[in-house]
């Protein structure tokens, strides 16, 4: 009986532990999402400690993605940054993974030390902006991609992860006479979505979230700025309100303040990003798992 009744309270007490997290993580959404809807009027009455506003009002959102082209021009181009930036980081990265995991290929060892020296030691802002610039690289869409277009970490990620694939599996295709590129594309490739999804997913997160790339190597003003990019903007904009009422269209019964308008922008830089988890989630726990534990 005393065993059946410390095993409860142990259950209670790590229901309410899970149960303080989520609150603990859950609540600044909702904070940030109950403000973003908030008109002036009521936040001028209740202040920041509100939970949700008791007349929600659409005004920020009107106001941030119908004012100018100015969010959708940025959405294409972190839509465009993500799709491309993404396919081309895991291809590259998926096969230096795959080739770095074959013992017998010759200068294994030094291309594997090239891949460890990246990790401890990165090339650092001015040298990456100087080789940037000497490729011609600057003002274009290309600055964002190319400069990370490998991620050491993957390529360690990918040759655990290839060294644990049986290699039965690869000699049958050898015996069926298969090439090296075939059995990559047949093979290797299907049983890799795991580690290719969870990869992938960092990959997208880190794509989409990235401004200080841009801020870098596009001028001012120009028409390749990401969405992250031009939200940072605004949410560093010492008179955010009258920027953005400047640049509205059309007359607005309600207002809102600079706060109000800020969490509308965290709240438009967040959500498209959150909606690829759920078509992921399936894939992300065994790839993160894959290849931790060698056989």
């Amino acid at each position: 009986m005393k065993r059946i009744s410390s095993e409860k309270t142990y259950q209670v007490f790590i229901y309410l532990v899970v149960g303080l997290l989520v609150v603990i993580s859950v609540f600044p959404l909702v904070y940030v999402l109950g403000l973003s809807l908030t008109s002036e009027t009521e936040f001028l009455k209740r202040g920041n400690l509100m939970i949700f506003p008791y007349e929600p009002t659409l005004t920020g959102y009107r106001r941030v993605l119908f004012a100018t082209d100015t969010y959708v021009k940025g959405l294409g181009v972190s839509v465009a940054r993500v799709i491309v930036g993404t396919v081309t980081k895991m291809i590259c990265t998926m096969i230096l993974g795959y080739m770095v995991s074959k013992k017998d290929l010759p200068g294994n060892k030094v291309l594997m030390g090239m891949v460890l020296v990246t990790i401890l030691y990165g090339g650092g802002t001015i040298p990456t902006f100087l080789t940037v610039s000497g490729l011609g690289l600057l003002n274009t869409f290309w600055a964002m991609i190319l400069p990370g277009l490998v991620d050491s970490w993957s390529v360690l990620v990918f040759k655990q992860f290839f060294g644990n694939i049986p290699k039965d599996v690869l000699e049958s295709a050898e015996i069926d006479g298969s090439s090296e590129l075939q059995k990559f594309i047949r093979i290797v490739l299907p049983m890799s979505k795991p580690v290719l999804a969870s990869l992938g997913l960092f990959a997208a997160v880190g794509h989409w979230n990235s401004w200080f790339d841009a801020a870098i190597y596009l001028s001012s003003k120009h028409e390749l700025f990401p969405l992250q990019l031009i939200l940072r903007n605004l949410l560093t904009s010492a008179n955010l309100g009258a920027e953005l009422a400047a640049d509205l269209v059309g007359n607005l019964e309600e207002t809102q303040t600079s706060t109000s308008l800020r969490m509308v922008v965290v709240v438009v830089g967040t959500v498209p990003i959150l909606c690829v988890y759920p078509f992921l989630q399936k894939y992300f726990t065994a790839g993160v798992y894959t290849g931790a534990v060698k056989e």
